[in-house]
């Protein structure tokens, strides 16, 4: 059996505790980044028709570029209470269930301070027009972004779609999705709703119970049978 020597213990022990110290701050990993470090900044070009007042009490037009600090952090063009980022690719089948619940979800609660935004990891400009198809199909009506050389995907840590993380207005990651499941389809608008500090939505009234089937003069019609 192998003695190590006390130097050679000691840092085997400070490898270790680098290692688990980078984590907890929120190095990238396989499961992407970890809530509670700040979103890295990027701006990207906007592929869809998107419009937002760039100046308080101006009139909104279509913007070229979008990224997370224009709804949260510092000087926000517009604060939200939450922010939804989601990276995706045209060939993700899980990322095309997610986009249209993202969409309801912001169509339902925009006016109450949430911000949704996608990023496309899609490479190169050949695959524009089935980005821009997917999300008119989908109903989309927020900023759809193009991280044509991946490289806000890298920065991310987007290795396995989709890659949903949830942003305080702070621009603080609260919480990261990967995939989209029955599971986090089911809490998703739970999730929303807490983060924009609304209460929770009431439970789904029970069925009634079935009515059993009664036959003509039968037991329990009211009716009396010929003699």
């Amino acid at each position: 059996m192998q003695h190590l020597s006390l130097p050679a213990l000691l840092l085997a022990a400070c490898a270790l505790l680098s290692t688990s110290t980078a984590r907890a701050e929120g190095a990238p990993s396989a499961d992407g980044l970890a809530p509670g470090v700040a979103a890295p900044q990027f701006k990207l070009p906007v592929v869809n028709e998107f419009s937002a007042a760039l100046k308080a009490g101006e009139v909104p037009k279509a913007v070229k570029k979008w990224g997370p600090a224009d709804w949260s952090g510092a000087t926000p063009i517009e604060a939200k209470k939450l922010v939804i980022m989601s990276f995706f690719a045209t060939y993700c089948e899980p990322c095309k269930k997610e986009m249209p619940e993202l969409a309801r979800l912001y169509d339902a609660y925009k006016d109450q301070g949430l911000g949704v935004m996608l990023v496309s990891i899609d490479k190169g400009d050949e695959q524009k027009d089935e980005i821009l198809a997917l999300a008119a199909q989908s109903g989309v009506k927020f900023p759809v972004m193009h991280d044509r050389f991946q490289v806000v995907a890298r920065r991310y840590a987007a290795e396995r779609l989709p890659y949903m993380l949830m942003l305080d207005p702070a621009g603080t990651i609260k919480t990261v999705h990967i995939g989209y499941t029955d599971e986090v389809k089911a809490n998703l608008e739970a999730e929303v709703r807490a983060g924009l500090g609304l209460a929770p939505l009431p439970p789904p009234a029970p069925e009634p119970p079935a009515k059993a089937p009664t036959g003509k003069g039968g037991k329990g019609d009211g009716k009396k049978g010929k003699s």
